[in-house]
């Protein structure tokens, strides 16, 4: 049977009520490349493409704060970088997603810089929201778990919880966090109050990147 490439009609996406999620069947790496691009945000997981409704406001500074709180400190200690949330990451063929946050340790970092990281990063990081919480905690965290990543990181600003998944040998154990540190096995060093996420507004960066270097 032929297979027709076609391209993801984002226009009619004005019509869906928000939030929303909409899952495509029979999807192809090659049809993935060709419907996707900047203006849609979709992965796809064993020939289903998921495509999610723009983040609120609310899921986008969490996300925010916790990429610049990330990236500061692995800068300052010269352990990697951090990157998120539209690079593609690439498990294997068809499995391809785009996590809020992502973290690769300095002798891992590609260069020159990829158009997607093709690999299993050290740390992944994902900012749960009412329209995606079933599918990160399910599908995606399964996924991530089955490729071996070293540490997922789930964090619920709305259940006001963290839940931190650590690879030990072939399972994982996992930490709940709604209150005082949470802290990195990946990102030696690392912590940050689980007080700073729930709070509205969010705090100011430096100061919390001071505190977690002291």
């Amino acid at each position: 049977m032929a297979t027709t490439l076609f391209r993801f009609p984002t226009a009619d996406l004005r019509t869906v009520d928000l939030p929303y999620t909409i899952k495509l069947y029979g999807v192809t790496d090659e049809m993935f490349d060709d419907m996707v691009n900047e203006d849609v945000k979709a992965e796809l997981l064993d020939g289903v493409m998921t495509v999610h409704s723009p983040a609120s406001m609310r899921h986008d500074m969490v996300g925010h704060f916790l990429r610049s709180l990330l990236g500061d400190y692995a800068e300052e200690k010269e352990l990697g970088a951090v990157y998120g949330p539209d690079s593609i990451v690439r498990l294997r063929r068809g499995r391809r997603f785009a996590p809020d946050l992502f973290f690769l340790a300095a002798s891992r970092v590609p260069q020159p810089t990829p158009q997607e990281y093709d690999g299993v990063p050290d740390l992944l990081l994902e900012v749960l929201s009412p329209s995606n919480r079933d599918y990160d905690l399910g599908e995606k965290r399964s996924t991530y778990r089955e490729a071996g990543a070293s540490e997922i990181w789930f964090v619920d600003p709305v259940e006001e919880q963290i839940f931190i998944d650590r690879k030990r040998r072939k399972t994982y154990a996992t930490e709940t966090v709604t209150a005082g540190r949470a802290t990195s096995s990946v990102l030696a060093g690392f912590w940050l109050d689980a007080a700073w996420l729930w709070a509205d507004p969010l705090p100011k960066r430096r100061p919390c990147l001071r505190a977690i270097l002291k």
